[in-house]
């Protein structure tokens, strides 16, 4: 009966939230696009297309701004004439730095949400740089993602996300939160991708586990480095598509599947998995997409690792709030399309086993993804949704040291590598992905 009464309250607090957010909507947007009983929005909350023009109601929000005397308000939208007229004429735009010093200067002064809006409206900049860096109420982010939630649902998505970041527990914000990120990874072109080197039976377990509990449409592709068992029969078998190339190391396949679902399959999202880490419940990649969104890159938090003490330095595993390890391990990975295309891939001087997945960590953690580098190297990882069963390795120690070495000497190289280190690699890498059978 409790929960009951609990549920009922949270849908009640939900619902006055949506009512606050739709009374706002109807309140700044013109009235040929207010919200109808339906809910359906003529957008004019979202420019496409690069139209920065503003809105009646923007126009009045800077007007009432200027009427404070807030003069220098009109300085953050890059004009050289500071009128009003001169803005309301031309196209605007807000820059990163710009929007800060618009909150910075002027939230305690007007209305946070209606600055909010005319920020995320006519932002020049990719909106998450500024809603998780920005310093506002969880009420104020909550408000906002059920405003853009039928507008724009990469916003809203950010937004909500924010909110769940700073108050974990709050039930309004984490139902929304369920719901806003349902809607929107429904958007996103998510890629799976399972290395494998003669574990057949392996590989099975995890395609097939992959299949049983990955809800909504994704890409998959098995990257085999050279098997000398039944793999690729087995593959052909199941109509799986993958490679069948030359045993070339751990790294080169890793590259092969990650280039296969970047760059050929163009996804969104890209998971990585070793044959041996394979789903175990419904919905199991939902954790995955999202810390990869919000965090750029994550591991798998092996459960070796989180018990072993002082290996976690904080975090709750979950997607919002990653564990934040000493230890790493890459027996799954993933990360956004833009990490993929700011960091690139694993480094192909790397050979056989060892280091390279960690060289590769380091390279997204020095460009600003989560983790630290403060006196120890700490990794981001969860662990949701998958099981581990260790299978043997195919270790050689004197390999371990060469890449253990190679890893310290290019340290300090340019943070971007591709698959290849010359032309005649990168012409044998693409015939390699030109193999992979459909």
């Amino acid at each position: 009966m409790k929960k009951c009464s609990q549920n009922s309250g949270i849908r009640k607090a939900t619902g006055a939230a949506k009512q606050r957010a739709k009374r706002f909507l109807n309140a700044v947007m013109p009235r040929k696009n207010r919200v109808d009983n339906s809910d359906a929005v003529t957008s004019e909350l979202h420019f496409k297309n690069n139209n920065f023009s503003l809105t009646e109601s923007e126009i009045t929000f800077i007007q009432s701004q200027l009427e404070k005397g807030n003069k220098s308000f009109v300085k953050c939208f890059a004009s050289k004439d500071h009128s009003l007229k001169c803005v309301s004429q031309a196209e605007v735009s807000i820059s990163l730095d710009n929007a800060k010093e618009l909150v910075e200067h002027y939230s305690a002064h007007t209305d946070i949400i209606t600055l909010a809006t005319l920020i995320l409206n006519h932002a020049d900049f990719p909106v998450s740089h500024f809603i998780m860096n920005v310093n506002l109420a969880p009420e104020v982010f909550r408000d906002l993602a059920i405003l853009f939630r039928k507008v724009n649902k990469c916003t809203s998505f950010w937004l909500i996300a924010r909110a769940k970041i700073l108050r974990p527990e709050g039930p309004v914000i984490s139902e929304l939160f369920d719901s806003i990120t349902d809607e929107y990874i429904a958007t996103l072109n998510v890629g799976i991708g399972v290395i494998t080197f003669n574990r057949k039976d392996h590989l099975a377990k995890t395609v097939e586990a992959i299949k049983a509990f990955t809800t909504g449409d994704y890409q998959l592709v098995v990257a085999d480095d050279g098997s000398k068992d039944e793999t690729v029969e087995w593959c052909e078998q199941n109509n799986v598509p993958h490679t069948s190339c030359a045993n070339k190391g751990v790294v080169r396949n890793k590259n092969r599947a990650l280039y296969y679902l970047n760059e050929v399959k163009k996804v969104d999202v890209l998971i990585l998995l070793e044959d041996d880490c394979r789903p175990n419940k419904e919905d199991w990649q939902k954790e995955w997409v999202i810390a990869a969104l919000l965090w750029g890159h994550i591991n798998y938090a092996h459960k070796r690792i989180i018990k072993k003490e002082g290996a976690v330095v904080s975090g709750t595993g979950l997607s919002t709030s990653p564990y934040l390890c000493k230890l790493v391990t890459g027996q799954c990975t993933a990360c956004s399309k833009d990490a993929m295309d700011n960091v690139g891939y694993l480094d192909p001087r790397f050979s056989g086993y060892g280091a390279g997945h960690v060289e590769w960590t380091e390279r997204f953690i020095r460009q600003g993804y989560n983790g630290t580098t403060e006196k120890q190297w700490v990794y981001p990882a969860i662990n949701t949704g998958l099981n581990s069963d260790d299978a043997p390795t195919f270790k050689n120690p004197d390999q371990l040291e060469k890449n253990r070495a190679l890893k310290k000497k290019i340290s300090k190289e340019s943070h971007k590598r591709e698959a290849w280190l010359d032309k005649k690699e990168r012409q044998e890498f693409l015939e390699e992905i030109n193999s992979i059978n459909h």
